[in-house]
């Protein structure tokens, strides 16, 4: 079902609804802030940026209105956007979009077959997950058409912190760097070596090594860690 945004704070969530009220408080405030003219991150780059995960803005006849980087990154021969349309490859998760963008010119939520987000699946990868989250009245941005954030979620590994940063906040060789920001997302050295095509040895050494300049000593301690970068 699709879920609607309100702009309040006031009202009461139980803990299986604090990630949704958490992205609805976070919505209200980006659109706001974004009609008044003024950036929610204060860095006068793109408002969307700032939701922390893939995601666009859809009108009230399904056109993409804006999208953040994040959700341009994953566009592919499945799902992209074109003239303002997003275009799926899949007829069953296309059939499920155009049934919640019907739901747009009804004022009051309706419920839709299913409380799944839709699955996009993609060819050589993992699928990735749609979610509307529709805007009340009051949070409609950049125009009144605006009917929904969609938010998109790929499955499988998640991408660890960016080599180059580690490199340089922890003084990692570029190597380390690269091991390091596999191990950040949970893996162990030995699945580090395949894929940087190293020896497990090479591996554990350069570990050893990122353990000893980031004052860790174990693999959950520098896990830890890195996920604050």
């Amino acid at each position: 079902m699709t879920s609607y945004f309100i702009c309040t704070d006031d009202a009461d969530h139980d803990s299986g609804d604090r990630a949704r009220a958490a992205l609805a408080r976070r919505a209200a405030e980006i659109g706001l802030m974004a009609r008044a003219g003024a950036r929610p991150d204060g860095t006068g780059g793109d408002p969307l940026a700032s939701v922390g995960m893939p995601a666009l803005l859809i009108d009230v006849d399904g056109g993409v209105v804006h999208f953040n980087a994040a959700a341009e990154a994953l566009f592919d021969d499945d799902m992209r956007v074109r003239q303002r349309r997003l275009h799926i490859r899949d007829a069953e998760a296309r059939n499920r979009f155009r049934l919640h963008v019907e739901q747009f010119e009804y004022d009051a939520p309706r419920p839709l077959p299913g409380d799944d987000p839709i699955v996009i699946p993609r060819q050589d990868r993992l699928p990735a997950l749609l979610r509307f989250w529709a805007l009340d009245p009051s949070c409609r941005w950049p125009t009144s058409d605006v009917r929904a954030l969609a938010t998109l979620a790929p499955l499988g590994p998640k991408l660890g912190p960016a080599p180059a940063l580690l490199s340089k906040i922890f003084a990692l060789t570029p190597s380390e760097a690269k091991l390091a920001s596999i191990i950040a997302r949970g893996s162990g050295p030995d699945v580090a070596a395949l894929e940087l095509n190293i020896s497990r040895e090479t591996a554990r050494n350069q570990l050893k090594s990122i353990f000893s300049k980031t004052a860790t000593h174990r693999q959950g301690e520098l896990v830890a860690l890195l996920a604050q970068v």
